[in-house]
């Protein structure tokens, strides 16, 4: 009974937001549909992921850095076979997306496209971690929506660079929730136990994950209707472009 409550603790934030997000643009030919495949996309994001955490597991043995007892087997697996590989896949099936969806793109869209992607990679990721996590934990993990949170930060800073044409914005859009990743797996890593601030760190990101969810959720409350955020952004992909072409003709 312990699992099954802790299972639907890490699942009901992130499903509701699912839900709710996909319903703020009705009206909006391709949306629905490109929330759904974002969402499918980052539940695919985890085979890329798993393939290279395999690969950099077999070469952190080889090469010494994969023991997570020492400091740099611990940075090696946090910032290189861990965070790395997880938001580099979940930025490639983000740009999967966008490249396959007939929806018009606008800024808003941007944002809820890589936050479901984020919330589909989480998802699988919660329910690994459910069966071993006590009650407590599971609802931290849910209300936190750690990687629907730096899948925000991603969609938002990528539809900004695009919106501005600063390109510097899209690496920010990878480069910050990378780092915030990385530092938050470093500081709960087992070698760091007796350095307290390391710990801190962790939890104080964490506790960021939390005002970010805030922050998120009135972004999607308020922007939703803003021009700003939803005026196309001009990159409608070839595929819908395609299948207008009898209808032109």
């Amino acid at each position: 009974m312990a699992v099954l409550i802790a299972f639907a603790c890490c699942l009901a934030p992130s499903l509701a937001l699912f839900f709710w997000v996909k319903s703020l643009q009705k009206g909006k030919p391709g949306y629905a549909d490109t929330c759904k495949k974002a969402l499918l996309n980052g539940f695919l994001s985890t085979v890329p992921v798993v393939a290279i955490c395999l690969v950099l597991s077999i070469l952190g043995s080889l090469t010494g850095l994969g023991d997570r007892d020492t400091i740099p087997g611990a940075i090696y697996r946090c910032f290189v076979m861990f965070a790395l590989a997880e938001e580099g896949s979940k930025f490639f099936l983000f740009r999967y997306t966008l490249k396959k969806t007939t929806c018009d793109v606008s800024w808003f869209d941007a944002v809820a496209f890589m936050v479901l992607v984020g919330v589909g990679f989480g998802i699988l990721e919660n329910i690994f971690y459910s069966l071993e996590m006590g009650l407590g934990q599971a609802i931290i993990r849910g209300v936190t929506i750690g990687h629907g949170c730096y899948g925000f930060i991603m969609g938002y800073f990528y539809g900004k660079a695009i919106k501005t044409g600063k390109k510097w914005y899209y690496v920010v859009a990878f480069v910050l929730p990378y780092l915030l990743h990385a530092f938050y797996d470093f500081g709960l890593s087992p070698v760091l136990e007796p350095y307290f601030i390391f710990g801190f760190i962790s939890v104080t990101l964490a506790a960021l994950d939390l005002v970010l969810v805030i922050i998120m959720v009135v972004f999607f409350a308020r922007r939703h209707k803003d021009q700003r955020y939803t005026a196309p952004l001009g990159i409608k992909v070839a595929a819908a472009e395609i299948a207008e072409v009898p209808a032109e003709e």
